[in-house]
């Protein structure tokens, strides 16, 4: 009779530390989700600064300033030209953050006095926004016709407006400047919500 009391007695001791343990475990699981969580909700954040990274950015602020362009409107347009690739050069012989023809920065620096080669990062993006603020005054401020204008060229734009009737929200006849339109646009907001409208929260 002894015998049996102390077997029920070491199976409920037995029952009592597997209890134990899955109670700490369960607490310990408990406390590593709430250490996770603050990461958890800045994970889409983070993703998107990876995919959306952003430099040169007191530069921008200074040169959309100085040429009236808002800084997450030039940050669009450098996303969609080289992704932030100061390098990057098209097979049309672009080149820089802004992806300038050697043409266009002539041309930029005929009108604007700006000086300097355009290969270099600072002076890409003065000649890109103060060629963005002269297209801004060119198309009165229609952000859609700009930003053809600077993919495709003024005089492409010229003749569609010129078309009774043209809507540039669907009446673009080339697919890749249609693309590119929505991108910069979709970019800003993007940078916008990442980094402020200013780009004064780069926590990177």
């Amino acid at each position: 009779m002894v015998h049996g009391k102390e077997s029920s007695y070491g199976r409920w001791r037995v029952r009592r530390r597997k209890l134990g343990r899955r109670l700490v475990a369960a607490a310990i699981l408990v406390v590593c989700i709430v250490a996770l969580v603050p990461f958890v909700l800045r994970a889409p954040d983070t993703v998107q600064r990876a995919t959306h990274p952003l430099r040169y950015e007191e530069t921008i602020r200074r040169v959309g300033e100085e040429h009236g362009v808002e800084p997450t409107f030039i940050a669009g347009v450098v996303y969609a030209e080289s992704r932030f690739g100061h390098e990057s050069e098209s097979h049309q012989g672009a080149y820089g953050l802004m992806q300038i023809l050697p043409s266009t920065a002539e041309f930029i620096s005929e009108r604007s006095g700006i000086e300097g080669d355009y290969r270099n990062p600072r002076t890409n993006l003065r000649m890109g926004a103060w060629y963005l603020s002269y297209l801004d005054g060119r198309y009165s401020g229609d952000e859609r016709l700009v930003l053809a204008a600077y993919n495709s060229g003024e005089g492409r734009v010229d003749a569609w407006t010129s078309e009774e009737g043209f809507d540039v929200r669907r009446d673009i006849p080339f697919a890749e400047t249609r693309e590119y339109v929505n991108d910069v646009l979709e970019a800003q907001k993007v940078y916008e919500d990442l980094y402020g409208r200013d780009l004064d929260r780069n926590s990177q």
